[in-house]
């Protein structure tokens, strides 16, 4: 049944970025830009991730706190990686812009929510995440939703190739 219901999450986000993405090309298009919107950068770079237990090794963080919780975890686990983009928890209503970490089997794992959810999202390499992140000078840790500081770069020029992690 829970197996059933990430499946059907996947669905809802997808239906959800790409109806988002939409509306957005209709309301204010840039055809000079790669991406019009985040949602439509996570559709073509992002990939379906299902949620596995946290294990103990790994703190759960504050509610509400995905970016910092994440990023946190991933100081104290270097086999872990940083993702961004869209969840959906079995108990939620609405997909939301979110973090949480994969394992090398392309499991999620979140320290911000202990519920099983559904991702859609982008897993950064760890060396362009600390660098992209090191280059603001501000402790803002969200990629995506603080991209406004970088003039919206990730949207008008793309992720870089050496962003995306590559198994």
């Amino acid at each position: 049944m829970q197996k059933q219901l990430v499946e059907a999450n996947f669905k809802i986000i997808r239906t959800f970025l790409q109806q988002n993405a939409k509306l957005i090309v209709q309301t204010n298009p840039r055809s000079d830009w790669t991406y019009n919107s985040f949602e439509e950068l996570v559709l073509s770079e992002g990939q379906e991730m299902a949620s596995i237990p946290l294990p103990n090794s790994i703190e759960a963080g504050l509610p509400r706190n995905c970016y910092f919780n994440c990023r946190q975890a991933l100081n104290e686990h270097p086999e872990l990686n940083y993702c961004e983009g869209y969840a959906l928890a079995i108990d939620y209503v609405l997909p939301v812009p979110h973090a949480w970490l994969v394992n090398s089997s392309g499991e999620a794992l979140d320290p911000t929510w202990q519920t099983p959810a559904a991702y859609v999202g982008v897993a950064f390499d760890r060396g362009w995440l600390y660098s992209f992140l090191s280059s603001r000078n501000r402790d803002y840790l969200a990629v995506f939703e603080a991209n406004h500081l970088e003039n919206y770069s990730l949207l008008w020029q793309g992720l870089p190739y050496e962003a995306l992690l590559r198994e």
